[in-house]
């Protein structure tokens, strides 16, 4: 009874040791925390679908939607996101997977089932490794897969900056061109005017060529404004994934003025917890961490198992091996001091965009509060004491107390300060792009 006993407890031991060694075979995955919210959220962020053709008099929302949706580069930057997701099983499970091997043995001529040996083992190419190692590689993978997806906000991010910089260039362009026409228009008439008053013999011939080459200078230049139209629609539909010369209509008056509702010091702040590749830098120097852990875990020997017995269930065998890792001591020691190595790197970059991130978005401030400054003179002084002197020039010169040089030096000087005017408006609204790609929130 004793030894049919002993004989049970034996067959139990090797059938727990043998459910163990397939547990391990099968693979599993010891998946981090984290994992499947990472991709949730990798989920939502991105929907590749084919969005409708855009319109020529589409809305600048409209073109942004279309943006996020068409752009190549947005999209490559989602999909690096996603595959770093597909790294997080592959590091967090074993490595090894089953062999299964089957041994006869003839005699004779001939074998039989006690002769015949089914064995169970891991790969001889992998040992099966310490879990701890696992876990720690599918933080690091998890860590990885949390900086592509940092990468891809920065991404999305930095393609509104180029798309609303490229339209409000568009837009500027329009607004010379709008200008232009005006003044051509203007300059046209006062050079009718000046050949008229030469047929009544009032007039200057010198005043009536100098008004002539004023408007052929002024249709140079409104000439030189249209054949930009191409090439700035051609970088706006770059962009938008479209044809180069596909149609969008410009612009019909410069954006509207928007005003950021936070602080410098709350902007700031947001930079620091919001900016995406702060961010990126931050799990990547987690990532770090994790890889010095893992180093650490070289010292842990790994495992490897074998398990056989004949057919016939008379005998039964197990085998373990571990490695010796304390013959690779003095290369285990290097790669936990690269590690730390590559850590400090890390830290070292974040803490140093940190600082170049905050002067960029301090720079930006003050040329903003700067721009306002000259925007706000240019509104409420310079532009109307010019129209004010353009009307009383012209007034004068109707009473032949002003000549005609003076009534188109007044309007040279208008369109030059409504030029002034539209590119301080534009380069405004882009420093205002700018600082909200860099609080990657403040809007």
């Amino acid at each position: 009874m004793r030894k049919t006993g002993a004989k049970k407890s034996r067959r139990h031991v090797l059938a727990a040791i043998g459910i163990v060694i397939i547990s391990l075979f099968a693979g599993c995955a010891f998946h981090p925390h984290g994992e499947s919210a990472e991709r949730d959220r990798a989920m939502k962020a991105y929907a590749k679908t084919t969005p409708a053709a855009l319109a020529p008099d589409a809305s600048l929302e409209e073109i942004l939607r279309y943006a996020y949706l068409t752009n190549a580069g947005l999209e490559a930057r989602y999909w690096e996101w996603r595959a770093a997701i597909e790294q997080i099983p592959q590091d967090a499970s074993m490595p090894t997977v089953p062999a299964i091997s089957l041994e006869s043995m003839f005699m004779d001529g001939s074998t039989s089932l006690s002769q015949t040996t089914l064995g169970l083992q891991n790969d001889p190419m992998t040992n099966i490794p310490w879990p701890g190692k696992v876990t720690a590689a599918g933080r690091r993978a998890l860590e990885l897969a949390r900086a592509a997806g940092s990468r891809f906000d920065a991404a999305k991010l930095a393609l509104r900056t180029n798309l609303l910089s490229s339209y409000y260039d568009y837009a500027l362009l329009a607004e010379s061109i709008r200008l232009e026409e005006a003044n051509t228009s203007l300059l046209r008439g006062a050079a009718d005017n000046a050949d008229a008053r030469i047929r009544a013999g009032a007039g200057s011939s010198l005043e009536a060529l100098k008004a002539r080459n004023d408007v052929d200078v002024a249709l140079n230049n409104l000439e030189g404004s249209r054949s930009k139209v191409p090439g700035q629609l051609a970088a706006l539909n770059a962009i938008l994934g479209r044809e180069p010369l596909a149609p969008l209509d410009l612009p019909k008056a410069l954006p509207a003025a928007r005003e950021l509702p936070y602080s410098d010091a709350e902007i700031l702040a947001f930079l620091a917890d919001r900016n995406p590749e702060l961010a990126a830098l931050s799990h990547e120097a987690k990532a770090g961490e994790e890889t010095v852990s893992l180093m650490r875990r070289q010292y842990i020997p790994d495992l490897g198992l074998t398990l056989s017995g004949d057919l016939a269930g008379t005998a039964k065998s197990i085998m373990a091996m571990l490695t010796a890792p304390f013959v690779r001591f003095d290369a285990i020691r290097a790669s936990i001091a690269q590690a730390r190595a590559e850590l400090e790197a890390s830290r070292s970059m974040r803490a140093q965009m940190e600082r170049d991130l905050k002067a960029s978005a301090i720079l930006a401030l003050y040329d903003l509060r700067n721009d306002d400054r000259q925007i706000a003179l240019y509104e409420q002084s310079i532009i109307p004491r010019m129209d004010e002197t353009v009307q009383i020039t012209g007034t004068s010169y109707s009473n032949g107390r002003a000549g005609l040089m003076d009534i188109l030096e007044s309007r040279r000087m208008l369109v030059e300060a409504r030029l002034m005017y539209a590119e301080m408006r534009i380069e405004r609204e882009k420093l205002v792009v700018e600082i909200e790609e860099l609080s990657a929130g403040a809007r």
